[in-house]
């Protein structure tokens, strides 16, 4: 902020403003005499210095000139001497002319950032600056003029200075506030407000100044005074409740009763001075009360509208924020006359390779030119930049057509621009998704911003041109809070552990006969009681990014549930449990294990992990890393649905694994199909010389199983073996299970010798 610069706003004449000033000026002399009554101190407030400082503040230094001579004006017609007056005079202008220049100085060379900072530079050039010099000024003029019928010596002097500065203190914000601009001159940014008066204050005050009369009249002029005290609580509630200009105007007027007041229980108490100045102080320390906390007040308020933009608004575009696009578009789907918009989302797709390539500085101009790009629209009702590259438009619109063409609009001008970079260039790539938001639809802000980003994805899918608008109907509205019910049912579930513990058993050739190899999966109930199968709630979980709770969760309820019951656990030969893509990126997902087996007590030579062959490729040196933390620690590991990511044979050389469970979409057909044969024998043979398990997922009846056998895979699992059921079941028909599993063997035992045999004979004859 710079120091305001002389007002040029007030179109009168310089000649009838400088009559102006001093008719006024003389006017407040007169009426802070009328109002000191037979005062022994004759003033108990000078307002000329108020009067000059304000006016020198608001239209330049040489603006006290008039304000002065209106002082000794009335100097002269009261006392009837020259000297009275040129002292008036000089007591009236030559403190705040000094005050005015310092302040000016003191705000360029450092502005105030605060309104607290601006008073307090107010209180102390007025208090300790013209204050003083004009009590100076006066002492040593009226002592000259042998004019001291009341106050002798240096009591002239501090009698001067509380008044001079009282009036400044009191009038000459009022003055300021009356003229339009307050206290502000001081901040010369601030808007002009219309000033106005508490009369609940002033309603206050009369009591006060009644109660003190009462009292006074009474003979009780001690407590009289001690009532005033309650102007002190008064000014304050005034200053913390209202905006600068009606305090100022509030003080004054409250200010000026509690003087008069004062001075009318002094009477005609010409020997005793101290008594006439007890009210000046008053009412001096409590302005300087009132305008502390009136400056601690809009400090607040303005911090507080300052955090309330910044909640709302972006700094880098001036837009709004997602935020602040929420609380504008609840604003409007509320309103009774609700008109017709349409929302468009652009999404810039290679913004952070602009940012990589050419550098923040030009990614900011992009930002900003494309902010200014769709204010420009027509139509356009607000724009919100949604994220880094993410930008929002609202408009006003009937048609879907009418939002389409728009869309494309801003399609055309934003696709395809070429930044120039220091490695050579690069042309934009934005996507643009729109949807009609039409007025009899019933929806919310945070609806419509999700069925924005649903269009957007849509739109970022598609072919040249990226680009999708659609109504936004009330089916859809619909659905999707139909699937944001069931995310927060599946967030919900997870974090407070509402899981349900399934396992499915497996055919381990290594496991003894009494003893059970098994898989264990997860199962949640929906709020009507439903069973949901992992294919239905572990995508809603994704989209939540609650697996690693849920894998954790998983993890420490079939730990529990084993220490829980010693004879599962001792029944128990291997138990698998699956490890998502973002557990297997978590740091911390090996101790946490670690602390659940200890805690539990659980063999970690029973316990098999699996982790997805796509996610160890897609993050080869977390998993790397994870499967050698849980091999050290005596776990087995299971690299899961194998093929289905592409992997090389490569990859089997780079995790040191126990098992390998090839992906059931090559076993479903494998006997009808000699390319999933194919690729299961090779896989086979790999892990055999890698001395890796292999594991067959998803057989669901005898011939895959013989077919297996065949290739040389022993373990297995599927339909065939058992179904997945609630974990204590898999327990209770253990017995069951492992008969059928030797009557299975037994049977796959004497096909394959059979087979085997009528391959031999074939060769024999063959060789004939």
């Amino acid at each position: 902020m710079q120091p305001s610069p002389p007002a040029t706003d007030n179109h009168l004449p310089t000649t009838v403003r400088a009559v102006l000033i001093v008719a006024g000026t003389f006017l407040f002399c007169v009426i802070a005499r009328l109002l000191a009554f037979d005062s022994p101190v004759q003033l108990l407030i000078w307002p000329a210095g108020a009067a000059a400082l304000a006016c020198g503040w608001r239209y330049g230094v040489a603006w006290v000139l008039p304000a002065a001579i209106g002082a000794a004006a009335w100097a002269f017609f009261e006392f009837g001497g020259l000297r009275f007056a040129i002292t008036a005079f000089l007591c009236s202008a030559a403190g705040p002319a000094i005050a005015i220049a310092a302040m000016r100085r003191l705000n360029a060379w450092k502005p105030a950032d605060y309104r607290m900072e601006a008073v307090l530079r107010f209180m102390m050039m007025a208090a300790l600056v013209a204050a003083p010099i004009d009590a100076a000024i006066a002492a040593v003029g009226l002592w000259a003029a042998d004019f001291m019928p009341v106050v002798h010596g240096g009591h002239l002097f501090v009698a001067w200075w509380l008044i001079d500065a009282l009036g400044m203190l009191l009038l000459a914000p009022a003055l300021l506030a009356w003229a339009r601009d307050g206290l502000s001159q001081l901040e010369p940014n601030a808007e002009p407000a219309r000033a106005s008066v508490d009369l609940t204050a002033v309603i206050l005050t009369l009591g006060v100044v009644a109660g003190s009369l009462l009292l006074t009249s009474v003979g009780q002029r001690e407590y009289g005074m001690a009532l005033l005290f309650l102007f002190f609580p008064i000014a304050a509630w005034t200053s913390v409740r209202m905006p600068e200009r009606t305090t100022a105007i509030t003080l004054f007027i409250t200010a000026s009763l509690l003087l008069s007041a004062r001075a009318f229980e002094i009477g005609d108490a010409s020997d005793k001075v101290a008594p006439a100045l007890e009210g000046t102080i008053l009412v001096l320390c409590a302005v300087v009360v009132g305008l502390l906390m009136q400056a601690v007040a809009t400090d607040r308020r303005q911090a507080l509208a300052r955090v309330a933009m910044q909640a709302r608004q972006d700094m880098t575009t001036g837009l709004l924020n997602d935020r602040g696009l929420l609380a504008e578009l609840a604003e409007r789907l509320v309103a009774a006359d609700r008109e017709g918009y349409g929302l468009v989302g652009i999404n810039i797709a290679n913004f952070d390779t602009i940012n990589d390539l050419c550098g923040p500085i030009q990614a900011l101009h992009l930002e900003q030119s494309t902010a200014m790009l769709l204010m420009r629209q027509p139509g356009a009702v607000q724009a919100a930049r949604l994220s880094s590259g993410r930008f929002a438009l609202l408009v006003s619109a009937d048609t879907v057509t009418a939002v389409r063409a728009m869309a494309r609009d801003i399609y055309a001008l934003l696709n395809g621009q070429v930044y120039k970079a220091s490695h050579g260039s690069i042309r934009l790539q934005a996507s643009v998704g729109g949807l009609l938001i039409d007025p009899g639809v019933m929806i919310d802000s945070e609806d419509c911003l999700l069925s924005l980003s649903d269009a957007m994805a849509i739109a970022a899918s598609v072919r040249d041109p990226q680009l999708f608008v659609e109504p936004l109907s009330q089916t859809m509205i619909e659905a999707r809070r139909s699937h944001q019910g069931k995310l927060e049912h599946v967030r919900e579930a997870i974090r407070t552990k509402q899981l349900e513990v399934y396992a499915q058993p497996m055919i381990d050739p290594d496991a003894p006969l009494d003893m059970v190899a098994y898989e264990v999966l997860t199962r949640l109930r929906d709020p009507q009681g439903r069973l949901v199968r992992p294919p239905e709630f572990l995508p809603l979980a994704v989209q939540a990014q609650m697996t690693v709770a849920l894998d954790r969760g998983v993890i420490e309820k079939v730990f529990a549930w084993l220490s829980e019951r010693p004879d599962a656990l001792a029944r128990t030969w291997k138990c698998s449990i699956n490890l998502s893509g973002m557990s297997m990126s978590d740091s911390m997902i090996a101790g946490f294990i670690r602390e659940q087996r200890a805690l539990y007590d659980i063999p970690a030579a029973k316990i098999v992990f699996e982790i997805t062959e796509s996610e160890a490729i897609r993050n080869p040196g977390a998993a790397s890393r994870l499967v050698d933390e849980l091999r050290a620690d005596g776990f087995g590991i299971a690299l899961d649905d194998f093929g289905t990511g592409l992997a090389t044979f490569e990859y089997l050389k780079r995790f040191p694994i126990d098992y390998l469970k090839i992906d059931g979409s090559f076993i479903r057909n494998l006997v009808n199909n000699p390319i999933d044969e194919e690729i299961v024998l090779s896989t086979v043979r790999v892990a055999r010389h890698l001395n890796i398990k292999t594991i067959a997922e998803h057989v669901h009846n005898q011939a895959i199983y013989d077919r297996l056998k065949i290739l040389g895979v022993e373990y297995v699992q599927g339909e065939l073996v058992g179904m997945a059921l609630p974990i204590a079941e898999v327990f209770e028909q253990a017995a069951q299970f492992h008969v059928r599993n030797a009557e299975v063997l037994d049977k796959a035992r004497r096909e394959i010798d059979a087979l085997a045999l009528g391959l031999r004979e074939r060769q024999i004859s063959e060789s004939r």
